[in-house]
Order: C-alpha cells, then structure tokens, then sequence
C-alpha cells in the first residue's frame, strides 16, 4: 500500500521505492499517522488548504523577494532558530490594489516553517538524536482561540464548563509547543479578560524562550492598540519583523 503525499518525501532518499516507501513507513507514521492526517502533523493542528506547503515550493518569491529570503533562510537553520527562541512578525503592507493586505502569503510562510521543523523533529527522533517527548509544534487562529475563550460565558452550564476544559487545554498547548504559529494576530478587538489571557501566552513563551511565528495583517504599532502595548512590546522583542505586500492570490485563486 503506497503512502499519501509525505512531507518527508523532500528529504527522504528512498522515496517512491516500492519496498520503502509504504504506509508502514515509521518516519511516516510517526509524521502522518496511519490516515495520513494525524501522527504529530495532526496534533499540530494545521488547516488542510496547507497540508502540502513547503520551503521549496513557496510562492511568495515573485511578490516578495526579500520576505523569501528570509523564510528561506530561517527554514535552513530551522532548529537553531527555533532553539534559541527565535520568532518572525509576518505582517501586511496595505497598498491601493489591497488595502487590507490579505493573501500576501503570511499564512503560508508560517506553515512552510512549521512543516520544515517538523520533518527536522520526526527525522531526530527517527535516529534516536532528540526523542519528540512533547508538541513539537502547533499551529493556532488567533480569531478561533478567542471564540473559545468567548464559549466559556456562553449558553448552559454544561456547554460553558466543557468550553472551559477546551479552552485551557488549548492554553495549555500553545504555552508547550515547541514552536507555536499564531495565525491572524489582531484581526478584531477582545475584551480585557481575553487580551490577559492572551498576554499570559505570549509572557510564558517570551520568557521560556520558545519561539513563535505570528501572522498579522497590522504593523506591530497599530497591534498595541488593538490588543495591548504589553503584548506588542513581547512580540517585538521576541521577533524579526518581515513585510509582505502585493495583491490578494485568494481572491485570484477564485478565477
């Protein structure tokens, strides 16, 4: 039984070989799982339009060129990067053809990265170099972190405390995770109890030095108003800022 499409295959010498490259291939079942949509990939958690994104086929060179280089460059180092707790604040440049600064290609570079790490992981683990003993890395809306922070105050008693053990679980997760994405940042205003909760993540990681790789569509100024100058005076300190500008290729996908 061959295998379905395998992020390792960009660094697998044997793959494509009959005899090797099996669903019972360790290095795949420990990635994929025996679905091809679970094993560490599915815990972290990354949306299935991204499933295949990769380094090597990222399409944001033509559009942003320097951005490119950057993600390239972080990607050839990624476990060094991610070891000492190096992040990247991929934002939006808004222009008159895109005033919102959406579908530059943020979210992809952030899955490429993510998905460069991992294979990085489950190879290390494969040959016994550095065991993956917990989340290697995870992936998270920051809109949807936020609604499940919002479920908690919601409807029955029963829903809000299932919405609590969800939401902390996630809390949880996204403080562990070796190297945490979050999609989305500032994407809409949030309460005071939510902006501290946030900050919490933010604070924990900052000060463990685990790196995270945030998408925005704000500059890290405006994202201080939005959510909180504490937040933003972490994420600047945790980061290198890299702009992304051009049109929006979701709208063009559509035609």
């Amino acid at each position: 039984m061959s295998v379905n499409y395998c992020l390792l295959s960009m660094r697998c010498k044997r793959k494509s070989e009959p005899d090797y490259c099996t669903s019972q291939c360790y290095a795949y079942l420990k990635l994929h799982g025996e679905s091809g949509t679970g094993g560490v990939w599915g815990l972290a958690n990354v949306p299935h339009a991204y499933a295949q994104v990769t380094v090597h086929n990222l399409p944001i060179q033509p559009s942003n060129p320097d951005a490119y280089l950057v993600i390239r460059e972080y990607c050839r180092h990624v476990q060094a990067q991610v070891g000492d707790g190096v992040g990247l604040y991929l934002y939006a440049v808004p222009s008159a053809q895109n005033p919102k600064g959406t579908g530059t290609g943020k979210t992809t570079s952030a899955v490429a990265i993510l998905h460069e790490y991992l294979v990085d992981r489950v190879i290390q683990h494969v040959k016994h170099e550095r065991p993956i003993e917990q989340l290697p890395a995870l992936f998270v809306n920051a809109s949807k972190f936020q609604n499940q922070f919002n479920a908690q105050f919601r409807g029955p008693r029963e829903r809000q405390e299932m919405a609590a053990v969800a939401y902390y679980d996630s809390k949880e997760d996204m403080v562990a995770a070796e190297l945490l994405v979050l999609d989305d940042v500032g994407v809409r205003e949030a309460t005071e109890g939510f902006k501290n909760e946030f900050y919490e993540v933010i604070d924990d990681r900052c000060a463990e030095r685990k790196a995270t790789i945030f998408t925005s569509n704000e500059p890290l100024e405006r994202l201080g108003k939005l959510l909180d100058p504490r937040i933003a005076s972490r994420v600047e300190g945790m980061t290198i800022a890299v702009s992304f500008e051009g049109r929006d290729h979701r709208i063009e996908q559509k035609f």
